[in-house]
């Protein structure tokens, strides 16, 4: 896994968390990630900041690739997700 702030990848899905807790967002990040194809990926935007260790932690569990993971800000953090 690499943080780099400017590389865009191409993504199949995109899942906003908004306001959702770290728990919420893994709840719904497995739920959209059931219905996608092996090999396409996901980016997700989350603004908790637990989704820093939560979601790198749920994709070793889950068997997923973590691509990048990319802070903007204090708030803001994006995950490039591969589903394996």
């Amino acid at each position: 896994m690499i943080n780099i702030s400017y590389i865009n990848y191409q993504y199949d899905e995109l899942y906003d968390a908004g306001p959702d807790s770290c728990g919420e967002l893994i709840v719904k990040l497995f739920l959209r990630m059931k219905k996608m194809d092996q090999g396409q990926v996901i980016k997700v935007i989350s603004y908790d900041l637990g989704a820093v260790e939560d979601v790198p932690a749920w994709c070793r569990m889950q068997g997923h690739e973590l691509l990048v993971m990319n802070e903007e800000g204090l708030l803001i953090t994006n995950f490039y997700i591969k589903k394996c």
